[in-house]
């Protein structure tokens, strides 16, 4: 059964507990890594120059604390490989549907593959009512 780092576990503790709960849940049927929880303000900024966000801080679900987002990625990384996000996806959102079914969590999710105009894989955010 995979397991998550070290440094996987200390990223995921920034987050929102539903996201930590689903994480915890999914690491145990599918391997991934976390690349990043709560994003602050000089990093926030950075990843919009770069192209790998499409807004400035203070505005990224990332920049909250704890985060309403995290970037989850299939281990091994591929990044060529978009099945294995999709994937990825899918079974996150499945395992969420069962922890809401059982009363563990209450959120809902938004995933950036899914995203019109800024295709983000790995992002996955809480949606806002």
């Amino acid at each position: 059964m995979p397991t998550l780092s070290k440094t996987s576990s200390a990223r995921l503790e920034t987050c929102h507990p539903d996201i930590i709960a689903v994480c915890r849940e999914l690491i145990k049927q599918y391997d991934f890594s976390v690349l990043e929880g709560h994003r602050g303000e000089k990093d926030q900024n950075k990843a919009y120059e770069e192209g790998s966000s499409h807004v400035r801080y203070p505005y990224s679900a990332h920049n909250k604390k704890p985060s309403l987002a995290v970037d989850i990625a299939p281990y091994p990384i591929d990044w060529g490989n978009l099945a294995r996000f999709r994937e990825m996806v899918f079974r996150f959102d499945a395992v969420a549907a069962v922890l809401r079914a059982r009363g563990e969590i209450q959120s809902h999710f938004e995933y950036g593959a899914f995203w019109p105009n800024f295709k983000d894989y790995p992002h996955i955010e809480i949606k806002e009512k």
